[in-house]
């Protein structure tokens, strides 16, 4: 596993109060009722103490509390928010953001806590929650500067994307280990479940990916995604892979990172999601995408069309469909493939349009794993006005059926997944756009209305902005058109 060995140095500089020259303990994997898990001992200190002094630099509101103090024991303030941001709380950190959504929240975050009789939380509390998020903010951090410094000669960090992998998966480790706000730990480093033998720890179980868009050499984005679950076992009981394998419907928060020209951080607790930028200045993310909506549709598709040869036949109608038919607005599609998951779906969700990974002859179930991969994006991607499909069936409702269960997957906007899963959905007429009338009518409806406005030289509705087709539209245009495409795709 990845856990073994030392950190690089970089690592150990960016967490002091984190121990990482001794690797977690192991026990044998089949005591204690488990199934095959790797038991680590968490930390010694209470709470977050492993994350160096409960992570005390941490700010609220641009002011330090604990050590870290300068200039008179205050940090710079953050800069004002852009004119662009106008949300009343666009502009603020991101513990500032955890605390304020905890206390809208608390009672559907707080559903099933259990108190002991001195009034403390001996289960999944809310702080618990807190905790592990602010976990995950410090491992983002730091391997999302490992990841900078990838390569470079004289730095002590990883050389190569494969030390770096297991670096950050290491870092992801510790750090969820460290916060003791989590009992089960599932890496796509490693193979089985990874169970946090130590008492007292919250009732929450965490399945991520460290570091996705590995190349050699490093020419792309690379990025991070994680989930939470409420463990499902009592409190007291060994954790079980029940508590991981559930429905990502089921998931409390989630998320992903993305390192690229600038390290962002994409979280939704269930209402919402909301998009926080790294200020390097300060060492803090800072909310800079408000309630972010994924557009109604959008002009492009994200496919590796190397695999073309190998598709179904279903897959590639679906492929023909997306190059010949116009988007709702009647403009052509293009197509924009990275190669590298994380940075395709974030401009999937911020300009609209659709990512897609199908199943093909060298992957008859697909690519993504279900449990830390796909199910994490579509719940966010669902939290955010999109759609998540394998084709037939959404991925919030596919119950897992092993830790590294592959699917395949169309996520992104609502009326393109419609549009491109339409083709593997069977109705008395056939599959595909082309032979549903109501798909027809749709899109014929609103291209029409859009051809009517340009040439009145009416204001342009573009990609729609916002879940709703009518986005946009002035009251005396005809709207007709917009109303239609409302109709389902059968």
């Amino acid at each position: 596993m990845a856990g073994d060995g030392d950190p690089p140095p970089s690592m150990r500089s960016a967490a002091p109060g984190l121990d990482v020259d001794a690797p977690p303990r192991r026990g044998a994997g089949g005591g204690g009722g488990g199934s095959g898990f790797v038991r680590l001992g968490g930390s010694s200190g209470p709470g977050l103490a492993g994350l160096g002094g409960g992570l005390a630099g941490l700010s609220l509101g641009g002011r330090t509390r604990g050590g870290g103090a300068m200039d008179g024991g205050e940090r710079p303030p953050s800069p004002p928010p852009s004119p662009s941001c106008l949300h009343p709380s666009a502009g603020r950190t991101l513990t500032t953001h955890l605390f304020a959504e905890a206390q809208k929240h608390v009672h559907r975050l707080e559903e099933g806590v259990h108190f002991s009789s001195e009034g403390a939380s001996s289960g999944d509390s809310l702080m618990d929650l807190v905790t592990l998020l602010s976990a995950i903010t410090f491992s983002v951090k730091t391997v999302g500067a490992m990841v900078r410094c990838l390569g470079l000669p004289r730095s002590a960090g990883a050389k190569n994307v494969r030390e770096a992998n297991e670096a950050a998966n290491e870092t992801w480790i510790k750090s969820l280990t460290a916060s003791r706000a989590c009992s089960l730990l599932v890496s796509e480093e490693c193979e089985e479940p990874i169970s946090v033998s130590e008492p007292g720890t919250g009732q929450y179980a965490v399945v991520f990916d460290p570091l996705t868009g590995l190349a050699e050499p490093p020419t792309q984005d690379m990025g991070a995604i994680f989930g939470i679950f409420r463990q499902l076992t009592a409190a007291g009981e060994e954790p079980s892979l029940m508590d991981v394998l559930q429905p990502a419907r089921q998931l409390v928060a989630a998320g992903y990172a993305v390192y690229g020209s600038s390290t962002m951080l994409v979280l939704t607790t269930g209402h919402g999601v909301d998009g926080f930028t790294l200020d390097p200045s300060l060492q803090e993310f800072v909310l800079t995408h408000p309630r972010l909506q994924v557009p109604y549709a959008g002009e492009t598709y994200s496919i590796n069309e190397g695999y073309a040869s190998s598709f179904d036949e279903r897959t590639k109608l679906m492929l023909e469909t997306l190059k010949e038919e116009p988007t709702l607005d009647g403009a052509p599609r293009t197509c924009r493939y990275l190669g590298s998951m994380v940075p395709d779906v974030h401009r999937t969700l911020l300009y609209g349009g659709v990512f897609i990974y199908p199943a093909h002859a060298g992957r008859p179930m697909g690519r993504l794993k279900l449990l830390y991969e796909a199910g994490p994006l579509a719940f966010v991607a669902e939290q955010a006005g999109g759609e998540a499909s394998t084709g037939r069936k959404p991925i919030l409702d596919i119950q897992p059926e092993s830790v590294h269960h592959r699917v395949p997957i169309i996520l992104g906007s609502e009326d393109d997944v419609s549009l491109c899963a339409s083709h593997f959905r069977t109705a008395p007429w056939g599959s595909g756009p082309k032979s549903d009338p109501m798909a027809i009518l749709r899109r014929t409806h609103s291209i029409d209305a859009c051809l009517r406005r340009s040439s009145s030289g009416a204001r342009s509705v573009g990609s729609f902005g916002g879940r709703s087709p009518t986005r946009g539209v002035t009251l005396d245009e005809d709207i007709d058109g917009f109303v239609c495409a409302h109709l389902p795709v059968v």
